[in-house]
């Protein structure tokens, strides 16, 4: 028995370093010899019995961690050997996943992450011209009004645009078998901000002093996670749904549109925001979007609730709700398609609503008690087609104690009843291209136009009361702006701007100007 027991012992000591001296032979040779021989070497020593199943697993898991793993005498990477490279948009550069084998002999895969920055440098010249007030607007403006300055003196800055500087940081990556992302973005505005109780921070109008700073935004931090079957959860701070494609398919984004606040600017002029489209705002928010089907997505979330306010008189002239027992809710359906080779439509509807509620000190007058409640709501939808050369933008909105310019703003009266607010803008450009053009202006010289307003309806309480207010509580705000654009390379373009911008109260009064915009959009 002991004999046997020995040459047993033998035998598997012999096999063991047969095993070993065949790997190590294997081990020398080509990459694609060491995948095909060990594996079937391994596979052999299995069938005789001289692996057992635990063993055969975690040689066979350890190889394959070493195959993946490039040694001195691998064969080069496939693809162009760069690791930092142009992308689309943004620079980055790809840590290339491996399979790690870990201290118990397991292994875990990590897939390749993609690095990629994106940033803009956007600095304007502006020059506003002094206003032209009429009607009522005389003595009691225009509350709520986004064409405002001085009726004495034209104001002058070299400010942000719709857009501010920015740069932003993503990351992502496949782990598992889901797609992996992470963005956290920093918006600069370059122009000293006001550190007063204004609760819009950085976005409310500067401080034109010596020795000012200028503020960073961090508007933008959110991850995602998803797959192309089951469609992406996002989770964290970003652009909302509702307005979302308003504002990035204005054409005033690449540039200033109504420069308010000119003499001392914030951290963006409006654009269209209030004279088109409610700002959809950057919300933290929980959204999950649909898997594409034949062009379509659809998305709904859960956002952060935001108060119902009166930002331009703290409170004197629209109703106050501050308190939330329930999310933001907001959902999107819409369509990309590239219809022909030189046509693409993109259209899409949105949808908002928000059960506002006053909190205890809400009250401005006697008409809101605590817990008192009103329900925002809202609508919105538009349409793009690019055509050749050509791009056209048709939006509108609607909303019950949806109010204007920002989410929410001046939405209710002072009784807490819903205010209805509607809007819309249209717009066209038109790029130049082909054989009859120069090199230097083919496909890089644009010019366009484009127009919109934004309602605000007083409500049954705001004249039954016959309060002071009414006749000078915003009616509409409205703007017309023509823009050309120059893109010199890929990176840098420049865009010149007129934009006249009018505000009407209820009775009719109004607030005109006239400003100029001319500067650079600096984007990689």
């Amino acid at each position: 028995m002991a004999n046997r027991n020995g040459r047993s012992r033998s035998r598997r000591s012999g096999a063991y370093m047969a095993m070993a001296g065949l790997m190590a032979s294997v081990f020398v040779g080509s990459v694609a010899a060491r995948a095909d021989t060990t594996d079937e070497l391994l596979d052999q020593l299995k069938a005789k019995g001289v692996l057992t199943k635990s063993e055969y697993s975690k040689l066979k898991q350890r190889h394959a961690a070493e195959v993946s793993k490039p040694g001195p005498h691998s064969a080069a990477p496939v693809g162009n050997g760069r690791y930092l490279t142009a992308l689309d948009k943004g620079v980055g550069f790809r840590i290339p996943g491996q399979q790690i084998v870990t201290k118990d002999n397991g292994v875990v895969s990590v897939g390749d992450v993609d690095v990629k920055l994106t940033g803009a440098l956007i600095f304007f010249g502006a020059e506003q011209f002094k206003n032209n007030v009429t009607g009522t607007a005389i003595a009691g403006g225009v509350t709520g009004g986004l064409a405002g300055g001085s009726t004495v003196n034209n104001s002058n800055a070299i400010r942000s645009g719709l857009l501010p500087s920015n740069v932003v940081l993503s990351l992502a990556t496949n782990q598992m078998g889901w797609d992996l992302g992470f963005t956290v973005g920093a918006y600069f505005g370059g122009n000293n901000v006001n550190v007063g109780s204004d609760p819009r921070n950085a976005n409310a109008g500067g401080s034109a002093f010596a020795l000012g700073t200028p503020g960073i935004d961090l508007r933008q931090v959110f991850g995602t996670i998803g797959t192309p079957e089951l469609g992406s959860l996002k989770i964290g701070r970003d652009l909302g749904l509702f307005g979302g494609q308003a504002i990035l398919n204005d054409f005033t984004l690449f540039g200033v549109g109504t420069a308010a606040g000119n003499a001392a600017p914030g951290n963006t002029a409006l654009g269209r925001i209030g004279l088109g489209y409610v700002y959809a705002d950057w919300i933290p928010q929980i959204t999950y979007t649909t898997p594409g089907w034949n062009g379509f997505t659809a998305s709904v979330g859960m956002f952060s609730p935001l108060a119902a306010t009166d930002i331009f008189t703290g409170g004197a002239t629209s109703g106050v709700m501050t308190a939330h027992d329930q999310p933001q809710f907001q959902g999107q359906i819409k369509y990309v398609g590239q219809l022909a080779p030189d046509f693409k439509l993109t259209a899409w509807v949105d949808g908002i609503t928000q059960l506002q509620r006053a909190e205890t000190g809400d009250s401005v007058t006697a008409f809101i008690s605590p817990g008192s409640q009103t329900r925002s709501s809202g609508v919105d939808g538009g349409a793009r087609v690019d055509w050749n050369g050509f791009s056209v933008v048709g939006y509108g909105y609607w909303g019950s104690a949806l109010g204007t310019t920002g989410l929410f703003w001046q939405a209710l009266s002072p009784n807490g009843q819903a205010r209805n607010s509607s809007g819309w803008y249209a717009e066209a450009e038109y790029t130049f291209g082909g054989p009859y053009f120069p090199s230097f202006l083919a496909d890089r010289f644009t010019i366009g136009g484009s127009y919109g307003q934004s309602f605000l309806q007083a409500n049954s309480f705001d004249w039954s009361t016959g309060a002071g207010y009414v006749p000078f509580l915003l009616h509409s705000n409205q703007s017309a702006i023509g823009f050309v654009r120059y893109k010199m390379t890929d990176w840098v373009a420049f865009q010149f701007e007129f934009i006249n911008s009018t505000s009407i109260n209820q009775s009719g009064g109004a607030y005109r100007t006239n400003a100029v915009v001319g500067g650079t959009t600096f984007f990689f």
